[in-house]
């Protein structure tokens, strides 16, 4: 082999390593474009919502927060599980997404139990009581789905639940205001929320990070999208459910 053979080899080399960086860039920004597009859409119909409106013109009561919070409770108990068995759709040569897997599911391991702090601090359930009543069914469709999701498509495709969760404090402002407001509730009383909202500002770059390097290709990033947006759907419809057992109950009283 020639020096100029060799020369223009190594010049095509370069210029498709170039070329893959380019259109790996461009995956990025049109996933993360339409995710961005996608949450804000579904968030601004949430707004519209039986629910929202509720709370943000009347606040919460007891009753209704406490529907609510033990939708939390119960999506919230199986969080870290639904995580750490993604690794199962993994190869040992993903280090860096394996790494991402455990480091997250321990970070929330028992964040359940903040919300029962939370219930307890006011009184709504008493020491040492659990919660054992059964979720609404888009709580349990959204446990199951995210089981499935982990279970057989991995880690890759869940990274769209984390996108929206873990920044998703800005959208909810409003309810936990709200909340605050006509509930009178401290931070020390919002425990649960208070935590995550200074743990998740962390985990949202490190989500956007590993998508940038685990989402390598367009049916990849398809995945991750769809996630997203089932979740975030199956979450806000929780809420509307949540809103709408409440008015049932007030009826039947």
């Amino acid at each position: 082999m020639t020096a100029h053979t060799q020369s223009v080899e190594d010049f095509v080399e370069s210029e498709l390593a170039e070329m893959a960086a380019k259109t790996s860039d461009t995956l990025h920004e049109d996933l993360f474009t339409q995710l961005d597009a996608e949450i804000d859409a579904l968030w601004t119909r949430a707004r519209e919502g039986k629910m929202w409106k509720h709370v943000t013109t009347h606040g919460f009561d007891r009753g209704l927060y406490f529907l609510v919070m033990k939708q939390v409770f119960h999506y919230t108990s199986h969080n870290a599980t639904n995580q750490a068995v993604a690794a199962f759709r993994t190869t040992p040569d993903q280090l860096g997404l394996l790494k991402f897997v455990y480091e997250h599911a321990r970070e929330e391991l028992g964040h359940e139990r903040m919300v029962l702090h939370d219930l307890r601090a006011i009184g709504l359930i008493e020491k040492g009581e659990v919660i054992d009543d059964v979720p609404l069914p888009a709580t349990d469709a959204l446990i199951g789905y995210l089981y499935g999701v982990a279970l057989r498509e991995g880690p890759i495709p869940r990274l769209g639940y984390s996108y929206w969760a873990e920044s998703v404090y800005t959208h909810i402002a409003p309810l936990l205001d709200a909340a605050r407001g006509t509930l009178g509730l401290t931070d020390r009383e919002m425990a649960f929320f208070v935590a995550h909202a200074e743990i998740d500002s962390k985990h949202a770059d490190e989500v956007r990070h590993t998508i940038t390097r685990a989402v390598t290709t367009l049916e990849q990033a398809r995945d991750v999208h769809r996630v997203a947006v089932t979740t975030l759907s199956l979450t806000l419809l929780l809420l509307e459910q949540s809103y709408e057992k409440w008015v049932e109950q007030k009826s039947a009283a």
